[in-house]
């Protein structure tokens, strides 16, 4: 009887940095290997990014974050560096956008909380409108601060 194994570089990669994780929290000099091993495979995957993929995005200075909310809610509070494009304003927002950051910049869209749509409705905008290499942060503004993680505003 053969046992079929899933193979292929994906789920190395994704293996790979799950063992990272368990040892950085044994550890703590395996702390840089876990955040580049999270750089790797949040640039490599699609979709959506989990609170530790992304926050190892933001360390490496790696990707844009965009703030899906409104302009209003982005004054008040934002992930620190920012740029709003706002779902509801995002045909008057993008020629600026679009001028500023380029077509194979890795994006992290996030909003207010996972169940909040607005993130992966400005990500399939921005994909529509050329950029590929949109990943969406589900956990929102709300998920970020709670970990205590840099907001200003």
């Amino acid at each position: 009887m053969s046992l079929n194994i899933i193979s292929g570089k994906p789920l190395r990669r994704k293996l790979f940095a799950a063992v990272i994780i368990l040892l950085s929290g044994i550890s703590p000099s395996l702390s840089q290997l876990h955040a580049a091993a999270s750089v790797a495979l949040a640039k490599e995957e699609s979709g959506e990014l989990d609170l530790f993929a992304t926050k190892a995005l933001f360390d490496s200075h790696s990707a844009c974050f965009v703030d899906a909310r409104s302009e209003y809610v982005y004054y008040k509070s934002h992930i620190k560096g920012a740029i709003s494009l706002s779902d509801s304003r995002f045909d008057e927002q993008f020629p600026d956008f679009s001028q500023k950051k380029a077509i194979e910049t890795l994006i992290v869209v996030y909003c207010t909380e996972s169940s909040c749509g607005m993130a992966r409705h400005v990500a399939k905008k921005l994909m529509k409108n050329g950029y590929r290499n949109v990943r969406v942060f589900s956990g929102g503004i709300i998920e970020w601060a709670h970990a205590g993680f840099p907001i200003e505003g």
